[in-house]
């Protein structure tokens, strides 16, 4: 059988910049193709009025929150996937595959479960009123049954991407966003013979994307040519290696519960001045969102980089691969600033024109908007000590910047300083700092690349 070009690749030699980017730039389309969903999807639940929008806000907030889990997953899947690929082990790293899939199929019932019975108390202390309520219940539901698509396409292509098969990953994504894309708009306002289905037909737009992406990937895997597959003559679970992943994953899906849980706190503070608030910080923080997606893309670069130059045994390797890309997100991040601040009262009328909603949603984008080179710094830093294997630091630093800075800088500016809205956007400024100075100096201690995986 042919061999493709990416599955015979060598990430641990020749040109370093060549290799970041070989792997930085299907990735960062990848992560680029989301803003496009994003974007859309902002846009068409905007047209349905400021609680569809306030609505959908709130609910992806909590989605992200399970999201979250399943990311961790796979960052431990990912770690040990990169460094079974540097070893040149391929054989254990599809048995590792194997395993952290089953993973992510008990965990999606998990999340099902536990997000169903949560749903209506949880919109209800996040500020959801009386015209809010249902449609949020309404969006959540439909996403929460079709979970496990989310989870296992998150799962599957950041082992992908650990075994350097970035190209693949973002065929997947591609197909998920097209078919997201294409159906939201139909679903949503009904066209043609179908009826209209409101915030419904954004959730269904998405739970569908997402289907046919896990289809995608399915097919990937039993076909046999990327650099992992599934062998369907060895399914059995293997406890000891899922303990194994379970461990490195833990510490990841703490942070990332961590980060999307205070981001739930973020918006319950803001739900207390209303509607408009809320609808005003859900266009922000997707503009926000979608500015920093590439440097997503190149954070997983560095992990992938990282962790199959330590299974390779060139740990100054790995560290220069991920100084250098996250030179290029900061790079990157400061241009969007800048372009945010410039452009953050057109940027939130375009979505929803209400006066009070662009005046909250503009202050916010241009107080938190500077302080994304710092965020982006933090995130190639922190997706490399995932890279490694090395988890903890992570954890650490979102404990404290969210935790010990964020949340409760956000409520004692808002209510102690009688700050208002305002004061929540400048706990968020400070604490994005302070995220991205941390991971900075605790990368640089390199403690990181002595891990064992």
């Amino acid at each position: 059988m042919e061999k493709s070009k990416s599955s015979t690749r060598d990430l641990t030699s020749g040109n370093l910049h060549r290799n970041i980017w070989y792997l930085a730039a299907p990735m960062m389309l990848e992560t680029g193709i989301q803003n496009v969903s994003q974007l859309l999807d902002t846009y068409w639940v905007g047209q349905l009025g400021s609680a569809a929008l306030a609505a959908v806000t709130i609910s992806i907030t909590i989605r992200w929150v399970l999201n979250s889990i399943s990311n961790g997953l796979g960052v431990g899947g990912m770690a040990v996937v990169a460094r079974r690929i540097g070893e040149k082990d391929k054989k254990s790293a599809a048995h590792a595959l194997w395993q952290t899939i089953l993973l992510g199929i008990g965990l999606s019932l998990v999340l099902t479960t536990l997000g169903l019975s949560l749903a209506r108390p949880l919109l209800i202390f996040l500020g959801a009123d009386a015209e809010v309520l249902p449609l949020g219940l309404s969006y959540l539901r439909i996403t929460l049954c079709g979970t496990f698509t989310m989870v296992l396409v998150f799962v599957i292509n950041s082992m992908l991407r650990g075994a350097g098969e970035a190209k693949r990953a973002m065929t997947v994504l591609i197909l998920a966003t097209a078919v997201t894309v294409v159906l939201e708009p139909v679903l949503i306002f009904g066209w043609g013979p179908l009826p209209p289905l409101g915030v419904a037909g954004s959730a269904w737009g998405t739970i569908l994307g997402f289907g046919s992406g896990l289809v995608l990937q399915i097919i990937i895997l039993l076909q046999g040519k990327a650099r992992i597959s599934i062998n369907i003559h060895n399914l059995k679970p293997d406890f000891p290696l899922m303990g194994r992943i379970i461990r490195i994953a833990l510490p990841s899906t703490t942070q990332m519960v961590l980060r999307s849980s205070s981001r739930l706190i973020i918006v319950g503070l803001v739900g207390v001045y209303g509607t408009f608030a809320t609808a005003g910080y859900g266009v922000a923080n997707r503009m926000l969102l979608i500015a920093l997606i590439p440097s997503f893309g190149l954070a997983n670069a560095a992990g992938t980089l990282v962790g199959q130059n330590l299974g390779a045994l060139k740990p100054k390797r790995a560290e220069n691969n991920a100084w250098w890309v996250s030179v290029y997100a900061a790079s990157y991040m400061g241009i969007s600033a800048i372009l945010l601040f410039v452009f953050a009262r057109p940027l939130i009328s375009f979505f929803d024109s209400t006066p009070q909603v662009v005046e909250m949603g503009t202050e916010c984008l241009r107080i938190v908007a500077p302080t994304l080179v710092a965020s982006a710094l933090g995130i190639v830093l922190g997706r490399g000590f995932d890279g490694a294997g090395d988890t903890v630091p992570a954890m650490v630093v979102n404990l404290i910047t969210l935790w010990g800075m964020e949340v409760p800088f956000a409520y004692g500016f808002a209510n102690w300083l009688g700050l208002g809205l305002t004061g929540i956007w400048w706990g968020r400024a400070i604490a994005n700092t302070a995220n991205g100075l941390l991971f900075a100096g605790w990368f640089r201690l390199g403690r990181w690349k002595k891990r064992k995986v």
